[in-house]
């Protein structure tokens, strides 16, 4: 058996094939881990994939092409349905993934590698991507490694071994025509490999209130707009509690504190720029779902209108920013740590 060629299935649109059934197909190719919904990739009219599978004794990798939306959830019912001892991983070559849960809460990028356990629910939204997919036990992989929670875990590009596993697998998919099963599966060993030691890194770093921290103001700045956000949503996405997200700003005024800071100097940038956007479209791009609810806000913080700041002479706004400019630096006193709050 493993003197044998490596199994391969593809999947791409057939000619003449109607979008609808395409997609069909596409969305029962991952019900073995995944919801589809095949109206709605075949509602987008450029919407197109490819993918070539290849199947090892120990696992199945994949590398696909899509352009469009593709979004898959994974939830009880499902987990219930089928064998959920395994771990699935997204190697990203390019597009955006927008997933939840991770570790991190943000998007995923070209460079960057996301492990999902398929015991866990878990939303997948990949646009416009190239990726390479790994499925496996996860006895697979070292210890101690295989007994941890590792569900939204990643591994950043830029980590030491990012590319490296990157260009394994990839090498791997390329020469798995003219390879046996054997040396295929030498091959994917090596890459699972690479894959513990880097998550034992990220996983030795994840808890440490800094970077614990310093992900939390990235996913606020990536999710500025986002009327839901609060503690509770950066704590889910992050996969922490919220005591720890708590404890982790603590000495910084508070969570809650630092997330309307940053809205508040988000709406100070596009009330002075040049744009002169409407208020309503300023307090939308900042997580105000009113005007209403940004012009109180800005009022309390800064003790003038936008309104004000918005109709304002050029003469006027530098009298308004050196009034906002103390304000804005208490601001960032807090994000330092260098003001003591009660």
């Amino acid at each position: 058996m493993l003197g044998q060629p490596i199994p391969r299935v593809r999947h791409e649109r057939l000619p003449g094939e109607a979008s609808l059934d395409f997609a069909r197909r596409l969305a029962l190719s991952v019900a073995f881990a995944f919801h589809a919904d095949p109206a709605r990739m075949a509602a987008q009219p450029d919407f197109d994939f490819f993918a070539e599978a290849f199947v090892l004794p120990d696992a199945v990798v994949t590398r696909a092409r899509a352009r469009g939306e593709i979004a898959m959830t994974r939830d009880a019912a499902l987990i219930a349905a089928t064998s959920a001892e395994q771990l699935f991983v997204y190697v990203v070559e390019d597009g955006v993934f927008e997933v939840q849960p991770t570790w991190s809460g943000r998007r995923l990028r070209g460079g960057d590698i996301l492990v999902l356990d398929l015991a866990q629910a878990v939303r997948v939204m990949g646009t416009d991507y190239t990726a390479t997919m790994m499925v496996f036990g996860r006895g697979m992989l070292p210890e101690p490694q295989r007994r941890l929670d590792l569900h939204g875990a990643e591994i950043r590009g830029d980590h030491p071994l990012a590319r490296v596993i990157a260009s394994t697998l990839a090498c791997l998919c390329e020469d798995a025509p003219r390879m046996t099963q054997a040396q295929g599966s030498v091959v994917l060993r090596a890459a699972i490999d690479m894959l513990g030691l880097a998550l034992a890194d990220v996983r030795r770093a994840r808890l440490t209130p800094r970077l614990l921290k310093a992900m939390a103001e990235a996913l606020v700045n990536d999710h500025l707009s986002e009327p839901a956000l609060s503690p509770a949503w950066i704590a889910a996405r992050l996969g922490v509690s919220r005591a720890t997200l708590y404890r982790a700003f603590a000495p910084y005024g508070g969570v809650t504190r630092f997330i309307n800071d940053l809205r508040l100097q988000h709406a100070w940038v596009l009330l002075t720029s040049s744009d002169r956007l409407p208020l309503a479209e300023i307090a939308a791009r900042c997580g105000y779902v009113t005007r209403m609810r940004l012009s109180q806000a800005f009022n309390e913080r800064f003790a003038m209108q936008p309104d004000a700041v918005l109709s304002a002479s050029e003469d006027d706004r530098a009298t308004l920013r050196e009034s906002a400019a103390h304000a804005m630096m208490d601001v960032w006193d807090r994000r330092s740590g260098r003001t003591s709050v009660g």
